[in-house]
């Protein structure tokens, strides 16, 4: 006899990413839970896809070298495609060291952003100035403790 590959159509749990063969034939139904981690939702992509600070780094790199002029967060995650509607706080204060990212507001408001060496393409000649990062709230109880 010889050996012949078979395929065999089955199922992928999208959380936990196990793989099974239903006992029953064809007419069968779907699974209600994955039999491994006994989820529900086991045929539903997780709508919250985590994304790794450094692939959010690189992109928002990528997005602001490739478009070369100060974008707003909107512009970079429209342009980026990202899944976020607000940044991550802690992970773009890392990127100000890690990639050299300035953060300028505008006399309208308006937060742009860019990487520190297109500042000197803009012709900026100084270094931009630091946004008062101190909060309503820290204001408010510094304002208290005076």
């Amino acid at each position: 006899m010889a050996r012949v590959p078979i395929t065999v159509m089955g199922y992928r749990c999208e959380r936990c990413g196990h793989e099974w063969i239903p006992r029953g034939g064809i007419g069968e139904e779907e699974p209600r839970v994955c039999p491994s981690c006994h989820s529900g939702l086991w045929n539903k992509p997780d709508k919250k896809a985590r994304m790794s600070y450094e692939a959010f780094r690189d992109k928002i790199a990528a997005t602001l070298r490739k478009t070369g002029q100060p974008l707003t967060w909107t512009e970079v995650r429209t342009t980026a495609n990202l899944p976020q509607a607000f940044p991550n706080n802690q992970w773009v204060h890392r990127m100000e060291t890690d990639i050299g990212l300035v953060r300028r507001r505008e006399s309208d408001g308006v937060i742009h952003w860019l990487l520190k060496d297109a500042t000197l393409d803009l012709g900026t000649s100084e270094a931009p100035k630091a946004s008062n990062k101190v909060g309503a709230s820290a204001r408010a109880k510094q304002g208290a403790l005076e």
